[in-house]
């Protein structure tokens, strides 16, 4: 998936129903992305921190919009949602800074470790009278087991819960031992988005 597609879904699902027109362009932002793992162990730690600045040109009250201009000239209107309290303070001029950070662990799970599917969230925004603002941070883990491995192409078939399969690659550094059929593998998504207004 696409630092962009990360930006506009998780920025759209969690705090903005983006309106946009026809002929509008995506807004510039910043990428940046850091792979940790262990040499010999599966699985790993991956993050991707993405930031939008962006200054408010446009703001239609009564449909709750708001159009954004970034430094480059792209533009792009956004719907606030009802969490966005405080929609009434912003003003064009505002300068909007949005930062989403999303990481991504995945680890065999050992035997007797308890599971913990499902998920857990949190939501801020500012106080009433401030400028709009935001801080939505969400975390899901999912479960898997490794139903079987291809050491030829070097690949892993993982069950999900709900019985569909999906086959992964298995970096070249992992050794594929027959030990790990039937183990659950762990999938743990913390997604952060932080959204603050500044006038100007």
């Amino acid at each position: 998936m696409s630092a962009t597609r990360i930006f506009s879904l998780s920025l759209a699902a969690t705090l903005l129903l983006g309106c946009q027109s026809h002929g509008e362009d995506e807004l510039a932002t910043d990428y940046s992305r850091t792979d940790a793992y262990a040499e010999g162990v599966p699985g790993g730690a991956v993050q991707e921190t993405e930031e939008l600045s962006a200054t408010v040109s446009a703001v239609d009250t009564g449909k709750r919009t708001f159009t954004l201009k970034d430094d480059l000239g792209n533009s792009k209107t956004l719907r606030a949602p009802e969490q966005m309290h405080n929609f009434d303070q912003l003003k064009v001029g505002d300068r909007v800074r949005a930062v989403i950070t999303q990481e991504r662990i995945v680890y065999l799970r050992q035997p007797g470790e308890p599971a913990e599917d499902g998920g857990a969230g949190m939501l801020a925004t500012a106080p009433l009278g401030d400028k709009p603002g935001m801080l939505a941070a969400d975390t899901v883990e999912i479960t898997a087991w490794v139903k079987g491995m291809d050491t030829t192409l070097r690949t892993a078939t993982l069950r999900l819960a709900d019985g569909s399969e999906r086959t992964i690659k298995v970096r070249p550094d992992v050794e594929m031992k027959n030990e790990y059929l039937g183990r659950q593998v762990v999938l743990r998504v913390t997604t952060a988005v932080a959204i603050n207004v500044v006038p100007q």
